[in-house]
């Protein structure tokens, strides 16, 4: 805010970041059905208790727009690109867990669908009034296209977030090959369903990091993920 203030551009480059977009399938026949007050109702319901799991994950909250919602791991908060994929990865299960259930004080009931893109992305702030956080870059616009071409109650992912989440050191993931899949702008993409997640043990988790801290302090993720 003090750089806003003083007329400067707030802008920070991140070598791997995770993003994460949903949107409520059905929704613009759903609207087209409801009062606007009960559409208000039903996203500020569901979305209050997807905030929580955003919470619990430590994943970044960057919008929501109509019924779309989008978080970011690694930014502004950095970590390793597998870190970040995690928190991302194990946020998306839960959110879609939730729908499963979730029924608002009208019993209307929700259906999502998810996409997750992990790479290189800038982050800064826009506008002077009421100025907004947000990410820009490739990887944001293919998050996106991974959440428009996914399926009901499903997330996809692009093979840089799955192999990102198979180096994660405390998680097992059950990730589905999707094959190949017709992206605007990218062509045919190999594309994965994450299913699911299995904290490791304790001990395997052990042997991992004291693996991980043997490698070159200064080695940051745009060193240990250049093959990405």
């Amino acid at each position: 805010l003090r750089k806003i203030k003083k007329g400067q551009t707030c802008v920070e480059k991140y070598n791997v970041a995770t993003v994460f977009f949903s949107d409520i399938v059905g929704y613009t026949a759903m609207s087209a059905e409801m009062s606007a007050i009960q559409v208000m109702k039903m996203l500020n319901e569901f979305y209050t208790e997807v905030d929580k799991i955003a919470t619990k994950h430590k994943v970044c909250k960057i919008q929501t727009i109509g019924d779309a919602y989008m978080v970011t791991g690694g930014v502004p908060d950095r970590c390793l690109g597998p870190e970040g994929a995690k928190k991302v990865a194990l946020f998306a299960i839960e959110t879609i867990e939730l729908a499963k259930d979730f029924r608002t004080s009208d019993g209307a009931k929700v259906v999502i669908r998810a996409g997750v893109n992990s790479g290189p992305l800038v982050a800064g702030v826009v506008g002077t009034k009421r100025p907004q956080y947000t990410v820009f870059g490739d990887t944001v616009n293919n998050a996106a296209r991974m959440e428009s071409t996914s399926e009901k109650m499903r997330i996809q992912c692009t093979d840089i977030t799955y192999r990102l989440l198979r180096d994660s050191a405390t998680h097992v993931f059950d990730i589905e090959s999707r094959g190949g899949v017709e992206v605007k702008g990218n062509g045919i993409m190999n594309t994965w369903f994450i299913n699911g997640a299995t904290e490791k043990s304790k001990k395997h988790q052990s042997t991992l990091i004291e693996i991980e801290g043997s490698t070159d302090d200064n080695c940051g993720d745009i060193h240990l993920y250049d093959d990405l």
